[in-house]
């Protein structure tokens, strides 16, 4: 039977980004509490994956274990461009999956991230192969695939594996028309193929919610009653094909904000369309550095550096135009709040380059992250102040 894209909730509930994940703290019953408020207000459908540190465990308790099995969906992925060797992960990757969020079955099953050279080991593991058999086996009952790709990949994809009921893909207003993220062609490609699509980074991790100065003051001339992260989300939620968009809520203000935004959803109309084609355009003419802090070049980082939040600081120095702010800010958010290492311990192995789905140039990056923030030391706390 396939997927009846109808009764999913058009907001759905990102669980990638849980607050306390970068420490493996996640506080189950604050989690909890983001559930239940999304539930209340009509949402239904949770993504995470078998890479997220600690997600599904925290679902399996704050979710599955509270809520009727068939008052909600439960999508996860398996991943095979890290921790695996061939089917036997795969299928341990399911059944710990299945233990964490303490279910029998998985509503929708995705391959994780294709696209680029992580597309290799999909292939080379047999991993559609496996998804087929899991949904045969009555353990997953919807089957497809999270990509970060071209749109010649994506025709290649569903070429390939014509049995797919859902894709996922990156969509929002920055990269739309963006040559390296083609989103609007690869909403196009699956649209032609007939494959509904579940809309991932709305907001690009955050980015969109605070965007630079001059972007700002677009939108806010015509969108008054909206706050920047809602006017991103009602983009993506508005593109022909979407029918569930994806939203990492870590707050209790965030799930508040976003399911108003989706309990009488407006699609944009055609002057707020033109202002978000301007804010587009003013945020292209930028150098803010698109990282979405997903860290799946954290998992291949051989040394530990800290690389999202290292380039957080980076961004933050672009923004604000302040060396020494921003390495404080390195030293805050990387090395004391992560316990990671700074991008000076980097041994340009470009395993970080090769996992990152946006496709930045991390080591160069890190190579102004050297030379115009770190010598520029943050002057000591004043303890008269503490």
């Amino acid at each position: 039977m396939a997927l009846n894209t109808s009764n999913i909730s058009k907001l759905g509930f990102g669980c990638m980004r849980f607050e306390g994940r970068a420490t493996d703290s996640i506080d189950v019953n604050r989690t909890a509490q983001l559930v239940d408020r999304y539930l209340e207000a009509g949402g239904n459908y949770f993504d995470t994956a078998w890479a997220y540190p600690g997600s599904e465990a925290v679902l399996g308790e704050a979710l599955v274990s509270r809520y009727p099995r068939d008052s909600f969906y439960l999508a996860t992925k398996c991943v095979a461009w890290t921790h695996c060797e061939g089917p036997d992960d795969l299928e341990k990757q399911l059944q710990e999956s299945l233990a964490a969020l303490q279910t029998d079955y998985i509503d929708v099953y995705l391959m994780h991230n294709l696209g680029g050279p992580r597309t290799a080991a999909f292939r080379a593991h047999g991993a559609w192969e496996f998804m087929k058999s899991a949904k045969e086996r009555g353990l997953v009952r919807h089957i497809g695939f999270s990509a970060h790709c071209t749109p010649e990949e994506l025709e290649e994809f569903l070429s390939e594996f014509p049995e797919t009921e859902v894709v996922q893909l990156q969509i929002n207003y920055i990269d739309w028309e963006n040559p390296t993220f083609r989103e609007r062609e690869c909403v196009e490609v699956a649209n032609r193929h007939g494959v509904p699509i579940i809309a991932m980074e709305p907001v690009k991790g955050g980015m969109l919610a605070n965007p630079p100065k001059k972007a700002a003051e677009i939108l806010d001339e015509v969108m008054l009653d909206y706050s920047y992260a809602a006017s991103a989300l009602r983009f993506t939620a508005s593109v022909d094909g979407v029918f569930c968009t994806l939203s990492g809520m870590n707050t209790i203000e965030m799930v508040e904000e976003n399911c108003n935004t989706f309990s009488d959803f407006k699609p944009l109309d055609e002057r707020e369309l033109e202002a978000i084609d301007r804010a587009q355009k003013a945020m292209r003419g930028s150098e803010i550095v698109a990282c979405t802090a997903c860290d799946y070049c954290a998992k291949v980082c051989p040394v530990g550096v800290g690389i999202s939040g290292s380039i957080n600081a980076f961004n933050h120095y672009i923004n604000y135009g302040d060396p020494t702010q921003a390495n404080e800010q390195l030293g805050f958010i990387v090395m004391f709040g992560a316990g990671k290492l700074p991008p000076v311990a980097c041994i340009r192995c470009g395993a970080c380059e090769e996992a990152c789905p946006q496709n930045l140039e991390i080591l160069k990056c890190f190579d102004r992250i050297i030379a115009e923030i770190m010598p520029h030391t943050p002057p000591p706390p004043d303890l008269m102040k503490m």
